[in-house]
């Protein structure tokens, strides 16, 4: 989506790719950075928005791509839940399900790297102890060699005057999904791909209503993508999208879009419409404050043609948030119902 999404790529690519087997998990990758600023370049000059009588939607819509535009996720280990489901001739489902548990080497400002991922499970069979405390020692191994190299590589300089710029500080961060689709060659032959900071950016918005899930005040919009708006081949699908955006009335962040195909059937859709979202994304709150992603999906089994060459319905889900600190804290995280 032009500019802004090179943007919040510098911040996190959450990056996912298949053959045309729907899951490998050696086609995975899980990339991240760490900004070089304070304050990210959404959040400059970003200053609180209205939410009462008259509700300023333009500076809200600037106020939540700022508070999800964080790197926090570069703090903590994580297990990461793939679930696909794809079908097979005689429209025969298949599922398929990894599980990941991810570490992220410790950058410096304005770096990126690769998490390195450990597969704990694989279709509800766990990776045999003995093999898995060897996948653990490889997986150490890969880690401290990779902070190694971080520790002797210089941090790009940050930019002139940094410290002087004023805004919001982030709250939590968005992250970036794409599916890629190879042929057997290694060419691309289809994409997708999701990320929450660049959606909100590009819709407008009508205020629906307001409700109080787990105790938090949450203005409920419907959303339309804007005539104006740029969208990259593999982010096309969102003009033919409706459906809603939570926003977080304290904290003033994305916490949910849930979308469909627009036409006359989908005009009276909501969040508890029986019909499967063709994409879906939910955010969490930690104990601490911080949100970071709960479950993200991109629907392409049940919405075929609605995708470039993406005809799977791919599930991920976050929990076990474990914070780098000098007292080590597990976030347990139930894992919720797929949407």
């Amino acid at each position: 989506m032009g500019s802004n999404c090179k943007t919040n790529l510098l911040i996190v690519i959450l990056l996912v790719s298949w053959s045309l087997s729907p899951i490998a998990a050696q086609n995975m990758s899980v990339d991240i950075a760490k900004r070089a600023t304070r304050i990210p370049e959404a959040c400059q000059s970003v200053v609180p928005a209205s939410i009462e009588r008259p509700l300023d939607i333009p500076a809200l819509i600037k106020e939540a791509i700022c508070k999800g535009a964080g790197d926090m996720l570069i703090d903590y280990t994580y297990v990461m839940n793939v679930h696909t489901r794809s079908k097979e001739k005689r429209e025969k489902i298949k599922e398929e399900t990894t599980t990941f548990e991810v570490f992220i080497p410790i950058l410096k400002g304005g770096m990126l790297a690769r998490g390195i991922m450990l597969v704990t499970n694989h279709n509800g069979i766990p990776v045999p102890p003995a093999e898995l405390e060897r996948e653990r020692r490889k997986t150490g191994e890969r880690l401290e060699k990779e902070e190694d190299k971080i520790s002797r590589t210089d941090a790009p300089a940050p930019p002139t005057n940094s410290d002087n710029v004023k805004g919001m500080l982030p709250l939590g961060m968005y992250t970036r999904h794409t599916i890629n689709r190879q042929s057997a060659y290694g060419a691309r032959i289809g994409s997708a791909s999701l990320d929450l900071g660049d959606f909100v950016g590009t819709c407008d918005l009508t205020l629906l209503r307001r409700e109080r899930p787990d105790g938090r005040e949450t203005l409920v919009f419907r959303f339309a993508p804007r005539p104006d708006a740029h969208f990259d081949d593999n982010e096309r699908y969102l003009t033919q999208l409706t459906g809603e955006i939570w926003i977080d009335a304290t904290d003033r962040i994305v916490t949910r879009v849930v979308g469909w195909p627009r036409g006359a059937a989908t005009q009276s859709l909501t969040a508890s419409s029986a019909d499967p979202p063709a994409i879906y994304a939910e955010m969490m709150r930690l104990r601490e404050g911080t949100w970071l992603p709960r479950l993200i999906r991109i629907n392409g089994l049940d919405y075929p043609a609605l995708f470039d060459h993406i005809g799977f319905d791919s599930i991920w889900t976050y929990s076990d948030f474990i914070h780098f600190s000098t007292e080590i804290k597990e976030y347990k995280v139930n894992t919720p119902k797929n949407p």
